[in-house]
């Protein structure tokens, strides 16, 4: 019996050190790869982001409200035909603006549509104008003693085949808290439609687990001082990064933006008067 213990043990500490050997193998391969090939993917697969990034993302986030300059950027441009509406002008144009300056109110509002000569185009031209132009005219007969502020800009971004809209509203009714309003659009030139995020999703390469991943580590991180409020017991809203609302199939308002990336926007003031908003970036 003996003999056959000692070889039983001396194949146990043989497989062993032969396991120990394989991870040490996968780790250097690991450490090789994403030492002389930073692929993003890699990246996100093992929760590595460099520096720069994550600098890059912020960055982004806080010129967010500065990109609205009423006009379009190319980012990459579609070499199909496109069947305007005005044939020398951009796909996207202002359909009503006024800029006023009362006792009671001030206005400075650019609404946009598309220039695309296609029902699914003309209809999201109405839709921006039913949100928009109505608020604008209703301020402009109010009665009311209360000094009231509300601005429409917008910016719009050609990504090859996709050309993205997105619209903000400002709204300051007197002591009442503003309310910040977002509208995004994207349409397909080639096929002339409407497209929903997993278009965008599939445009970026993006998979649908990494994004949720990335919202949910936004929220997370946006609702850390609410948490603490909240244990304090300050009247605040927590939100939860777990409710089907902060699924990526489930966002309602996205676009591609500066560089091409994925932008995800959770404005709350589109349901209450509040400017409170998320913002998810996912390059």
């Amino acid at each position: 019996m003996r003999p056959v213990i000692e070889k039983n043990k001396f194949s146990v500490r043989h497989i062993v050190y032969i396991v120990i050997i394989i991870i040490c193998i996968i780790a250097i391969g690991i450490a090789v790869y994403t030492q002389y090939f930073k692929d993003e993917k890699m990246g996100i697969i093992f929760g590595i982001t460099s520096k720069e990034d994550d600098e890059e993302i912020n960055q982004l986030k806080e010129d967010f409200f500065s990109i609205f300059t009423n006009d379009i950027t190319t980012i990459s441009k579609y070499e199909g035909n496109v069947n305007k509406i005005k044939k020398d002008l951009d796909l996207v144009l202002p359909t009503y603006s006024i800029e006023k300056q009362e006792k009671t109110y001030s206005m400075d509002v650019e609404i946009p549509g598309f220039n695309i000569n296609s029902e699914e185009a003309k209809k999201i031209t109405l839709k921006i104008r039913d949100v928009f132009k109505d608020k604008a005219q209703s301020v402009e007969n109010s009665k009311t003693d209360d000094k009231i502020i509300y601005n429409v800009r917008y910016k719009a971004y050609e990504n090859n085949n996709i050309l993205s809209l997105v619209v903000l509203s400002e709204l300051k009714e007197g002591e009442k808290s503003q309310r910040i309003v977002i509208q995004t659009f994207n349409y397909d030139l080639e096929n002339n439609k409407v497209v929903d995020i997993d278009v965008l999703l599939q445009k970026n390469n993006i998979e649908e687990n990494v994004a949720n991943s990335k919202i949910k580590d936004e929220i997370d991180k946006s609702q850390e001082q609410n948490i603490k409020l909240k244990e304090l017991n300050y009247d605040v809203n927590v939100r939860d990064s777990k409710s089907e609302e902060y699924k990526v199939e489930n966002a309602n308002y996205f676009f591609l933006g500066e560089n091409g990336y994925l932008y995800i926007v959770y404005p709350y003031g589109n349901k209450e008067a509040t400017s409170e908003m998320d913002l998810v970036i996912i390059k």
